[in-house]
Order: structure tokens, then sequence, then C-alpha cells
């Protein structure tokens, strides 16, 4: 496998607008459904991990 260091990578993602109900018009709030796999995680703790660069996002992918 050939690596080049010079070589970015973006990553985007979308959110599920459940996720902004609470900055969302209550009439169209209300008409959102709750997805089963947003419910079932939904009162579980959140982790997370701070990473600053594509190095660190690297090797934790890795690890």
């Amino acid at each position: 496998m050939e690596t080049k260091s010079e070589i970015q990578g973006v990553f985007l993602e979308t959110a599920h607008p459940i996720k902004f109900l609470d900055v969302m018009p209550k009439d169209i709030a209300e008409k959102i459904e709750l997805p089963a796999q947003i419910e079932a995680v939904l009162n579980k703790p959140k982790k997370s991990t701070k990473i600053s660069n594509y190095k660190q996002l690297k090797t934790y992918l890795l690890a």
C-alpha cells in the first residue's frame, strides 16, 4: 500500500432532522417520526474523543 503524507481527507455527514427539533417550527417538528435506531440510543450517555488533526484521526481509526 502506498502512502502519501500530503494527502488530506474531508469527512462530511448529515444529521437527521430529529436532531434539530428544538430549533424547528413546532408544526414541522411534530410531523417528524422518531426512527427506531435513534430511539434505541436516545438516552444512552454520550461518548466523544477530541481529535485535533488528521494524524490523530488516522491513529484512532487504525487502533
